[in-house]
This record gives C-alpha cells, structure tokens and sequence, in this order.
C-alpha cells in the first residue's frame, strides 16, 4: 500500500502522463475523429485503418488511450497536493496555498475532461424556414427566418440565422439571432452558426398514396440495387435529380429523372430547393470544471507573486 501512495506521489508519474497525454492528443488531431471504419480504411488502407480504430485514436477522447492517463493524473495530482498540506502542517511552516491552488487547478481541469469525454455530445443539422428541432435538455428550436449577406465581390459577409426557443412548450427565447461569432448559449448547450447553402428534396409517393420526402444525398433500397439520389440538374423541363444505381458496392449506371418518372415502387411527385441554414449543437458539462480551474489557477498564481514579493520563500 505504501508503494502505491508513493508511485501515484512520484513527479516523474506525472512527466511520463504529461507526456503520454501531450503525444495522444497530437495524434488524434491528425485523425478524423468519429467517422466510419470504412471511411479510415479508404484514407490510410486497411492495416492503418485497423490500429486507429483498435487503439482508440478515431474517438480519442472516449478512448481508453485518454481516459486512463487522465485517471491516474487525477489520482497523482490529488495524492501530490495531500501529501504536500501534510508535509508543511508536520514540519509548521507557514501556509503557502498558491501551489496548492495550481495543483487544485490541475485536478479540476483533469476533472472537467473527463466529463467533457464522458458527457460532451455534438449535433448538425440544416434547417430551413418553418422547420423544427429537438435539442438537449427538454428545448426545441424553430427557425424563423435565415439571411446571409456578401461582400460586392461576392465573398460572404455574414450569416443570421433567426430562432425561437422553448423548453418543455413553455416559450424560453423570441427571434434571436445566431451569427458565426454570436452564438445561441443555454446553459451548458450552445448552438452555432456553421454554415449555409440550399438542400434539394424530392417527394415520392408510395403503391399506397402515402407521400414521403428525402433529401439529395440518400438512397433508397429497391430489389437488389441501392438507388442513390445524387444531386439536381436543371433541365428544359424543369429540376430533375440525378439518380446513381449501385449494385454490390458498385455503381451501374446514372441517369436523370423528373417529376412524373417512376423510380422503383415510388411515384417522383416533384424535385425542389431550397436555402438552408447548417448549424452545430454543442453539449459540453465539462466546461463549467475548464472555467473554474482557470479561476482557481489564477489565484493560485496571484497568491504565489505576491508572496513571493513579500519575500517569502515557498
């Protein structure tokens, strides 16, 4: 047990987890996080793309990889700062708190990424006028309207996207505006402008009557082939959508079709745009812990200078 107190009190623990930590996170920065096995396997070929998604390095911060470093940096940093207070209360020195308050600082933000990796959650979406979204915490957004603005040489300017809130149907906020560098804050959720541009939809109608939308960029199953709407295409006779057949993971053939054409079981009732707003929800509890480790930190090393000014040794 003694050996144990005094492995998780050791400085050169705390070097090696600094430095475990510091190289991890270079690395995930070079890996896309979160996408699919085949997507790692088209980039880096099937081998590489085996140990990034064995090692943890595709969703580093739920990875094994972060969480165990980070654990014993908690444990070594709380060890360290008890054995620290014990140390000088034993020996009667006078009370110097400002590297307490660092190491406590350390230990927080420690704190604060594991629940950033534990209970952070992200959301992207497209909205256009009228539509609605179900957000974290009980909350749904409607947009009320969306204008972007751009320079005379056409670069854009800005993007505001006009929301209402609510929260369990009671009414939390009235058109606010969410812009690039503005964006729409709700406790620990927080919703940002990300981009802009124009969704094309196609409404089919099934054997049974019954109409259904999908936007370009899904595929519909019909037999043995995937039918894969690839994008619209103006036409004499109006919008049209580029409809890709793949077999096996094959693409057979392309061709364009319009409202009127048939496409396996479905009627193509109609191909349309329309301009949409792309934002991305972020739900991070951790922050609140980022927040109050920059505090206490900075207290810490306040008290510390000014200690050190009045002569004091620490």
């Amino acid at each position: 047990m003694k050996a144990l107190y005094r492995f998780f009190e050791s400085v050169q623990l705390a070097i090696v987890l600094f430095l475990l930590i510091a190289v991890f996170s270079i690395l995930s920065t070079l890996v896309p996080q979160g996408k699919t096995q085949e997507f790692y396997t088209g980039l880096y070929g099937s081998a590489t793309a085996l140990l990034i998604a064995g090692s943890g390095l595709s969703l580093y911060n739920q990875s094994l990889l972060f969480l165990i470093p980070m654990v014993l940096m908690v444990l070594n940093l709380g060890v360290c700062m008890f054995e620290r207070l014990v140390r000088r209360a034993r020996e009667h020195k006078p009370k110097r708190f400002g590297p307490d308050l660092i190491h406590a600082a350390l230990l927080v933000l420690c704190v604060g990424s594991l629940v950033t990796a534990g209970k952070r959650t992200e959301q992207s979406f497209t909205m256009g006028s009228g539509d609605e979204v179900a957000l974290q915490g009980g909350y749904r957004m409607s947009l009320v309207s969306f204008v972007s603005a751009a320079y005379p040489d056409g670069r854009p300017q800005s993007w505001t996207s006009t929301v209402d809130v609510t929260q369990d149907s009671k009414p939390v906020l009235s058109a606010y505006p969410i812009q690039v560098n503005h964006p729409l804050s709700l406790g620990f959720l927080n919703v940002y402008q990300s981009t802009y541009g124009t969704e094309a939809l196609v409404q089919l109608q099934g054997a049974d009557g019954k109409l259904t939308s999908a936007a370009v960029g899904q595929s519909l199953t019909v037999g043995e082939s995937e039918l894969v709407l690839a994008g619209t295409q103006k036409t004499e006779e109006g919008l049209a959508v580029r409809v890709e057949e793949w077999k096996n993971q094959q693409k057979v053939g392309s061709r364009l079709e319009k409202a009127g054409d048939k496409l396996g079981p479905f009627n193509l009732v109609s191909v349309s745009e329309r301009e949409v707003t792309g934002l991305h929800a972020v739900n991070d509890p951790g922050s609140l812990p980022v927040l109050l480790a920059l505090l206490i930190g900075l207290s810490g090393f306040v008290l510390t200078a000014v200690q050190k000014k009045k002569g004091d040794s620490i």
